[in-house]
């Protein structure tokens, strides 16, 4: 029996675009012949070795991860141009949004899961109200770990007393799913509503 569902955040709750953020980045660059925006999206965002991974894991502020991308591409940007950059990239799911109001509706604990930053976080907090609809956040930046380590699925079970095999998670990473699964809990990656009103009904819940 489900008794708890946890969710991902981006392109789950709220779809988003980043590779504008490297676009733009692009244009403050005072050497900007000197790599394509590609290039600078890479080294950000790798999986692996991107520059943004110890900014997600608490290891460094705002400000640092700033300084940090300014001195690697010659960028010339403040943290307020920085941040109108860096933060509209996401915009609301509504069909994804009646799910989670049915879930809370019928009294199910709601986690998110969310491998993110101080910066972006701040933003979404003061501007999608969804996500004020879930009772935790489990955040990469605070908790001091992303997604796949375990530590950040371990967690969930901090806050609730609830059992691997009574958690349904949903992340839009296979990867990341496959991690969830492998620690005892039931996951899916996502791919619409449509497939979450799927397993609602077949469930019974």
């Amino acid at each position: 029996m489900i008794k708890l569902f946890v969710f991902d955040l981006g392109n789950v709750i709220l779809p988003f675009e980043h590779r504008q953020i490297a676009v733009k980045l692009h244009e403050k660059s005072t050497e900007k012949e000197a790599f394509t925006p590609e290039q600078l999206f890479d080294v950000m965002f790798d999986l692996q070795n991107g520059l943004i991974n110890p900014y997600e894991e608490g290891l460094m502020s705002s400000a640092e991860f700033l300084s940090n991308l300014k001195r690697q591409f010659r960028l010339d940007i403040d943290m307020n141009a920085f941040s109108n950059i860096w933060n509209p990239i996401f915009r609301d799911d509504p069909e994804v949004n009646k799910v989670i109001f049915y879930l809370k509706e019928k009294r199910y604990p709601l986690f998110l899961l969310s491998n993110t930053n101080e910066l972006h976080f701040s933003y979404i907090m003061e501007n999608y109200p969804i996500v004020h609809w879930f009772d935790e956040w489990l955040l990469s930046f605070e908790v001091g770990a992303k997604k796949p380590k375990q530590r950040i699925y371990d967690a969930i079970f901090e806050k609730m007393d609830v059992k691997p095999n009574e958690v349904f998670y949903v992340d839009d990473i296979s990867k990341y799913v496959e991690t969830a699964q492998q620690l005892g809990l039931h996951g899916v990656v996502f791919r619409s509503a449509a497939q979450l009103w799927d397993f609602i009904q077949k469930n019974g819940i």
